[in-house]
Parts: structure tokens; sequence; C-alpha cells
């Protein structure tokens, strides 16, 4: 089996998801801050910013799920091979398995850094090291389950936004 492959769409489609939020988030504190009616404009494009945003969420999770999720029943030994090969080569998963290392090895990966702020990067491993432990969850995947936990943030902080913008534009002031 040949798989042609070699890109990392999990981080490729993560960008797009972070850029979008941000770019989201940013357009609707704007237009909530501008009091005049000439910033309407504001709002549709703050609109379409959101929907591409979770639209590339949608994708970052499917692309999550194929990578790190169960195999299927009638993949190939060579498919698994393939895949973990895959994963190391692009850093998905983390090697570390203590919260100090952890927490080292996610700061030095360049991708995290620059779409997680410090604070926010950490406060996320706190919350996930002891949850990624319980059940059949592999402290590897932390990483990946940051990455979406953070997206997850920004798409609710966008939601809040377009909530008071709505309002906002409805009201007319």
């Amino acid at each position: 089996m040949v798989n042609s492959k070699i890109e990392n769409l999990l981080y490729f489609k993560a960008g797009l998801a972070f850029d979008s939020f941000k770019l989201a988030v940013k357009t609707f504190q704007s237009f909530l801050a501008d009091g005049g009616p000439g910033s309407t404009p504001d709002y549709y494009k703050a609109r379409n910013y959101l929907r591409d945003a979770e639209k590339f969420y949608e994708e970052t999770f499917a692309e999550a799920k194929k990578l790190l999720g169960p195999l299927p029943h009638y993949a190939s030994s060579e498919f698994e091979k393939w895949r973990s090969d895959f994963l190391s080569q692009h850093k998905i998963l983390v090697e570390s398995q203590e919260f100090a290392a952890l927490k080292e090895e996610l700061f030095q990966n360049g991708q995290l850094v620059r779409w997680i702020d410090s604070p926010d990067l950490e406060r996320l491993l706190a919350k996930d090291y002891e949850a990624q432990k319980i059940g059949k969850r592999k402290m590897a995947n932390i990483k990946v389950r940051i990455l979406l936990d953070r997206l997850q943030e920004l798409a609710a902080q966008s939601s809040e936004l377009k909530k008071r913008a709505q309002e906002k534009l409805q009201s007319g002031v």
C-alpha cells in the first residue's frame, strides 16, 4: 500500500481554524467598539470568518480522528506502520509522560506556541493532564487534545461576541 499523504493536514487545518477564529474575534470586537452604522460591514466580515473557522475546526477534528482514533478492523499492518511513522515524523504525538517534561516538550513545539499563548497552554495542560490519564486515552495524544480544546474556547468566545454583535446590529445602536 502506497499512501501519498505527506502533508500534515492536521496542523494545516488547525492553523486555518486558529487564524479564522482570531480574525472573527478581532473583527467582532472592532464592530462592538465602533459605534457608527459604517461599521456594519465588519459584522458581516466577522460572521464569515466565524463560519470559515467552524468549518476548519470540523475538518481539524475529522483529521485528528483519522490520525489518532482507533484503526478500522480492515486496516492493514502497512497502514498502521505508515500512520505511526507519519505521527512521529510530524511530531503530532508527545514523547514525555511526566508533567514537567511534557510542559517543556509542549513549549518547545513551534506550532503550538505560535497558536496558543503560554498562559493558555499551561492552563490547558494542567486541565487536560489528569483527564488524559483516565480511561483509554493515551498521554501521547495530549498535544492534539490541547489544540482542540483551545479551538473550542475560541469558538465559544466568537459565538458569544457574535451574539452581542447581533443584538447591537438589531437594536441599531
